[in-house]
């Protein structure tokens, strides 16, 4: 096995000339070191906490590769386990989801209690720390990892774009499918490529997928509407720990009265929002590592690796559980449209993903890095009482090199204690 050193990992990525090694997506000794630096360190998401609406809840889950169950116990506190036997490593929960008094071991017959407890026995081994932020449960392996609000910093802001349009709750299901790409080509798209849209999903638009309404695409005029959006306004946020997102604001054709648009509406909604996130049409965003959120198809999807060349993308759409009905019908058509297995974004999507991830495992591709200089040295960082520290251009390549620089820090850093007094912060008047 090669060995590489903390040296040697903190020069894959060089931000300052906006450069990345494509060994960082299919070198198998960089993904065992991911597993441990990053997802046995990172707070990764597990669920919505209604999912597990009583006692007895329990969701069964992933943290990287190593399986996991999350339950609400009978003081109605949410916990997470590994789900493995302690015994003999067989797995105690073997439903997706469901209701139970007790997780057994069908090997040697021990029955665990929703605290992870057996008589006379060693209990269940437990996930670290568990914390949730309106509705979603995050949990990490580290015990010595920052409070999850501490985690995400500045990254709430961001997330309550969708979290704050409602009393969201989760739909019933989660849909799982694979990728035979590397996670973070996904999490790449995730986080800031907003210049992509007009070229890989031309089809989908010229299709009439996220036209909008009003917008007749048999005509020249409506097929120019439908693909517009190359370089519109909007914003880039980056976070400390590797969080970003990229938004644009409302187009002058929005339509307020769109069955999806009530919340917009709604004077809590506007005073909780205030008038920066107000502004915003949708946005695009991932929690660092690897959790994708949506704030106008309102989906969260996690791209869990399955080695350097593959992932499991599990994907939960929100909704409002006070919306009207025909605002949720045209939410749930829109997003099994727009993402999944069938979704027509996501399948163009899949094919980048797949493509790139082919791309880096040349011996000789190796030599040549991969080029994230869009807007390099020219986003200012703006930080004000209207929002999050973020560079007022949404088109660029900030988030992504961003993403990547904390990557790096994450893989070179021996300890959380290295990395609070290390990492990255986007300070204001910073260029990146």
């Amino acid at each position: 096995m090669t060995t590489i050193s903390r040296e040697e990992l903190s020069t894959l990525v060089d931000h300052e000339k906006g450069l990345v090694s494509r060994r960082i997506y299919a070198d198998p000794e960089i993904y065992r070191l991911e597993l441990e630096h990053v997802f046995a360190r990172c707070w990764l998401y597990l669920g919505h906490e209604s999912q597990l609406p009583g006692p007895g809840d329990y969701i069964n889950v992933f943290m990287g590769e190593q399986p996991v169950f999350v339950v609400r116990n009978r003081q109605n506190r949410i916990n997470a386990f590994f789900n493995g036997c302690p015994q003999c490593g067989s797995s105690v929960c073997r439903a997706d989801a469901g209701n139970t008094a007790s997780f057994r071991c069908i090997y040697h017959d021990r029955a665990y209690d929703l605290d992870g407890q057996v008589s006379a026995a060693p209990g269940l081994p437990p996930v670290a720390q568990v914390a949730s932020y309106k509705g979603l449960i995050f949990g990490t392996f580290d015990s010595d990892a920052p409070s999850l609000d501490d985690y995400l910093g500045d990254m709430r802001w961001g997330l309550d774009l969708l979290l704050e349009q409602g009393d969201m709750v989760a739909v019933p299901g989660v849909v799982r499918w694979q990728m035979d790409a590397n996670w973070k080509f996904a999490a790449d798209n995730a986080i800031g490529d907003m210049y992509h849209g007009n070229i890989t999903h031309r089809s989908a638009k010229l299709a009439g997928h996220g036209a909008g309404r009003g917008i007749d695409i048999n005509t020249p005029e409506g097929r120019r509407a439908a693909l517009q959006g190359l370089g519109r306004p909007g914003f880039t946020v980056v976070t400390e720990y590797g969080h970003g997102f990229n938004a644009d604001y409302l187009r002058d054709d929005f339509d307020p009265d769109a069955p999806a648009a009530y919340w917009r509406k709604d004077p809590e909604v506007q005073k909780r929002m205030g008038p920066l996130r107000n502004r915003v049409a949708r946005a695009n965003e991932n929690v660092f590592p690897n959790l994708f959120v949506n704030s106008g198809s309102r989906e969260l999807m996690l791209r869990n690796p399955l080695g350097p060349a593959k992932m499991e993308i599990w994907k939960t759409t929100l909704v409002d559980r006070n919306a009207p009905p025909e605002a949720v019908r045209a939410q749930l058509g829109n997003s099994n449209r727009h993402f999944g297995p069938a979704g027509m974004f996501e399948m163009d999507d899949g094919e980048n993903w797949d493509q790139s991830t082919d791309g880096t495992r040349g011996v000789v591709a190796r030599r040549s890095d991969l080029n994230y200089t869009m807007g390099l040295g020219y986003g200012v960082i703006v930080d004000d009482e209207l929002g999050p520290p973020r560079v007022e251009v949404a088109y660029n390549e900030h988030a992504q090199l961003w993403m990547y620089r904390c990557w790096a820090e994450f893989m070179a850093a021996p300890s959380w204690r290295h990395l609070r007094e290390h990492h990255s912060r986007p300070l204001p008047g910073m260029v990146i």
